[in-house]
This record gives structure tokens, C-alpha cells and sequence, in this order.
């Protein structure tokens, strides 16, 4: 594999420029922290973070269970108190931490300019921002892929990095895979691209291999140290069926792309069009760093070509969130892209009108950022609504994914039902019933019987949206003196 070697020149802008980007990264991942707990978010607290260490380290029930994240949150709540904000504050300082992580990456393998563009397009993006404040090991996984990434570049390119830069990499790697196993498709692709280079016709002066093998090599050590006490479980997890048989459209890559295409247009000024503009740009992005360095976009591209691989030939479920790890790669691409462009339409003025665009991207970018902060699931809201509603006389139900939010994290005595003969016994027990669901691309699959008689036989009272994909909180109740259906901001 051939590779047109891409500058490794180090170092920090001149001025306040990074250290002020952080400081306003950070402030804008910690306001609002504890907004709306979403679904996953609440199962890490009740399933895992609430639990001993010893048992975080040595149990893997699930595939929810992030482990380094679980112990993270374990810790910030034992020292700030369990509450929603501190459940999330290893995610936001994580985040704001990958700010600085991308920068690192960017000045080795383009300009300072395009490295502080990126920068700020990453510190005022809506997704980043949502993902900074998601109780799990997203944004802990974006900043360990940056970190690795560089050290495999000065593994490949720097004949001075030596055993501390590969004991880095490997550590960096181990830590990825114990925060999201999905990691594992880092040193994977690098070990293909390692691969190649090793049976491609040698350049002279080219220097030796051996140096990203053995981080390879210790990034499996440590990976398999961390989890030697919980690896069978981990193997059994991820090679289970999915929850009771069922085929739900999140495993479909139809369903995927769309959904990714809906997030994405969501979190970008112009929705649509801007997504399309921004497919133009990717597409001269990757022409560009093919040209330059096919390695560098080997190293970009492989692990979510992996990833996607690997969750299709398990059969699990394809949520777009597994690909966020490649937003630092998405934005160096887009911003190359944008400059290549730029320089074929404007030739000398190119690069002047590309950083203007970029600046105007960042700040439509930040109109959007309100959002981002809104409840990502509003069980509580939902809650309130019903309590004030409801008769003494009513009763009020839980199924599938509302049941441990409302009975196990915010301890309402609901009844759960968990098929239809159950639901209509207890509506011929009460006078009216009330019942909260949510996601019902799986409610319909998993409940077919309740579902069908929520459309025969009951009325939408209210629902209360979230900034998750379906996960808008859905309050039905029977027929009786029921009030009209009303939508909640």
C-alpha cells in the first residue's frame, strides 16, 4: 500500500485560541447536564452505577454495561450524590477532553487552520454537544479513537516513537474496548492496514513495522487484562439473540441510513439540504486524503467499515450512535473536502472563502445547540401529567421500556403488564386506564397483542418528545371521559 506522507509537525496555535475553545466546550457540555435521562441512560444508573465496584469489574450482564463508563459514573456519584448531572459528568468531561484529542490528530495530519476549524465545528456541533451529555461511553470512545489513531500515525512515521508511544496506543486501545467493545474494530483496522503496508514493495528509508506490531500487541493485552474477569459473560452478550426473538427495524441498514440521515439533519442548519451539501463535500473529502495519504484514510475509514461488518454479521441491532466514534475522522474529511473544493471554484481565494464557510458552519451550528440540550426522554414530565390527571379510581400501566424507569427509577407503584389478557383485566378493575409506552417500533414487535388493543381500544392523551429517535413518551387511556390528545414541548 502506498502512502504520500502527511506532516507530523506538532504543537499548539499561537494565543488563547485552544485553551478558549475548551473552556467554552466545556461550559457548553455541563449547562443543562441533567435534562431528561433517556432510557439507556437510566439503566446504567439502576443496573450498574449504583452497584459495588467489585461487581462493575467482574460482571457483564448486558451489552448496556459500557464497563469504564459504569465505573466512572459509579464514582462521580459517589461523590457528587446520585442525580442525573453527575451520572453524565464523565461523559461531558470526556467530550470536552476529545476537543483537545482532535486537535492533537489534526495539526499532524493537516494545517493549523483546518485543525482549529475542526476544533470549534466539534465544540459548537449539536451532536457532540448531545453526546457530551449521554450517561454512556460515546463520547469516552471518540476521545480514546483520536488519542489511538495519533499514536498509531507516530508509530508509523516517527522513527523516535518508541516503546512509550506503543505502550500509549495499546492503552488508549484497551481502554476504548472496556468503555464500548465495538472498539475493538480500532486495532483491527489498523492491523489490516498494517498488513498491507508489511505486503506492500518496501520504500527506502521506510521505517521499520515493528513498532506499531507491538502496540498492536499490547493493546490485546491490556484489552484482555481488563476484561480476563468478566470475558465469558462479555462473548456470551454479545453473540446472544436479540430480546425475546424479536426482528425489529433497527436491525435493518434501511432503517439505519434513514435514521442516521433524520440525526444528522436534525443537528445541522438546513436539515436536508445542508446533509446533501454535506455528502459533496465528504465525497471531495475522501478524494483529497486518498491522493495524499491513502493510509491516513485507511485509519479513517476502516474502523466503521468494521463496525458495521461485524454488527450485521451478529445480527444486532445498526444504531447510528456506534458510529459516532468517527466524528472527528467525519469532520477532518469534510473540512478537506471543503478546502479542495474551494481552491477548484475560487483558486486563490480559495482558501480564504473555505475558512469563512467553515466559521459560518460553526455558528449556524451553534443556533441549534437549545436542542441539544432538551430532555432526551421526558419520563418525568410524562409522570407529572398523569398524576395530575388520573382518579383515585383509575389505574395507571407501564409495559416493556417504560417499566424500569417509572418503577425503578423514579419508584412509581404503576401496575406492569406484560400481555393483553393482563392489560384488559385491569381495565375491568378500574374505571379508566391510563398506559405509557415508548419506542414502539419495538413495542409493536415485542407486544403485538397489547399493541393492537392500545389502537382498538384506547385514546392518545398526551405525548412528550425527546431528543431520541422514537423516544417519545406516549400516554394512552380508555375511552372513558378521556381528554383530547395534546403534544407537550
Amino acid at each position: 500500500m502506498k502512502d504520500s506522507t502527511v506532516s507530523l509537525s506538532t504543537g499548539f496555535p499561537g494565543g488563547l485560541v485552544l485553551p478558549a475553545l475548551l473552556l467554552l466546550g466545556l461550559l457548553l457540555r455541563v449547562i443543562h447536564l441533567g435534562s431528561g435521562l433517556w432510557y439507556d441512560e437510566i439503566q446504567t444508573l439502576v443496573e450498574f452505577a449504583r452497584l459495588p465496584v467489585g461487581r462493575l469489574l467482574t460482571e457483564y450482564p448486558n451489552t448496556n454495561h459500557h464497563p469504564l463508563y459504569s465505573l466512572l459514573a459509579s464514582v462521580s456519584i459517589g461523590l457528587l450524590g446520585e442525580s442525573a448531572a453527575a451520572l453524565r459528568l464523565p461523559a461531558a468531561l470526556m467530550g470536552t477532553a476529545s476537543l483537545w484529542a482532535f486537535y492533537r490528530l489534526a495539526i499532524m495530519v493537516t494545517g493549523r487552520r483546518e485543525a482549529i476549524l475542526g476544533t470549534l465545528l466539534l465544540t459548537l456541533s449539536y451532536h457532540h454537544v448531545w453526546f457530551s451529555q449521554n450517561a454512556r461511553g460515546y463520547s469516552g470512545l471518540l476521545l480514546f479513537t483520536l488519542l489511538g489513531t495519533a499514536a498509531f500515525l507516530r508509530l508509523l512515521r516517527d522513527p523516535r516513537a518508541g516503546w512509550p508511544v506503543a505502550a500509549w496506543y495499546g492503552g488508549c486501545m484497551a481502554l476504548a474496548a472496556y468503555i464500548h467493545p465495538t472498539a475493538v474494530a480500532l486495532p483491527a483496522a489498523h492491523a489490516i492496514v498494517l498488513g498491507a503496508l508489511a505486503g506492500s514493495r518496501r520504500t527506502p528509508g521506510a521505517p521499520a513495522l515493528t513498532r506499531p506490531l507491538s502496540g498492536l500487541i499490547l493493546a490485546t493485552g491490556f484489552g484482555l487484562l481488563l476484561y480476563a474477569p468478566m470475558l465469558g459473560q462479555l462473548i456470551t452478550a454479545l453473540t446472544a439473540a436479540n430480546p425475546l426473538g424479536a426482528e425489529t427495524a433497527w436491525k435493518s441498514p434501511a432503517w439505519m441510513l434513514l435514521e442516521t440521515a433524520r440525526g444528522l439533519s436534525a443537528g445541522l442548519p438546513g436539515g436536508v439540504v445542508t446533509l446533501v451539501l454535506a455528502a459533496v463535500v465528504l465525497g471531495a473529502g475522501v478524494t483529497s486524503f486518498f491522493r495524499r495519504s491513502p493510509v491516513l484514510l485507511a485509519l479513517m475509514l476502516g474502523p466503521g467499515l468494521l463496525t458495521a461488518a461485524a454488527i450485521l454479521l451478529l445480527r444486532h441491532n445498526l444504531w447510528p450512535r456506534f458510529f459516532f466514534f468517527s466524528a472527528g475522522f467525519a469532520v477532518l474529511i469534510a473540512l478537506r473536502g471543503g478546502f479542495a473544493l474551494a481552491g477548484i471554484l475560487f483558486r486563490g481565494r480559495g482558501e480564504a472563502v473555505a475558512t469563512a464557510g467553515a466559521v459560518l458552519a460553526a455558528l449556524a451550528g451553534a443556533v441549534l445547540l437549545p436542542r441539544a440540550w432538551r430532555p432526551k426522554q421526558d419520563f418525568e414530565a410524562a409522570a407529572r401529567m398523569v398524576e395530575q390527571s388520573r382518579r383515585p379510581e383509575d389505574a395507571v400501566v407501564t409495559v416493556d421500556l417504560t417499566v424500569m424507569p417509572y418503577r425503578e427509577w423514579l419508584g412509581k407503584d404503576w401496575e406492569v403488564v406484560n400481555d393483553a389478557g393482563a392489560l384488559e383485566a385491569i381495565e375491568r378493575a378500574h374505571r379508566r386506564t391510563w398506559l405509557l409506552y415508548t419506542f414502539p417500533v419495538r413495542l409493536e414487535v415485542v407486544q403485538p397483542g397489547i399493541w393492537k388493543r392500545l389502537a382498538d381500544r384506547y385514546r392518545r392523551a398526551a405525548e412528550f418528545p425527546g431528543t431520541v429517535g422514537g423516544g417519545t413518551i406516549v400516554v394512552m387511556v380508555t375511552p372513558s371521559n378521556s381528554t383530547s390528545a395534546q403534544r407537550h414541548p
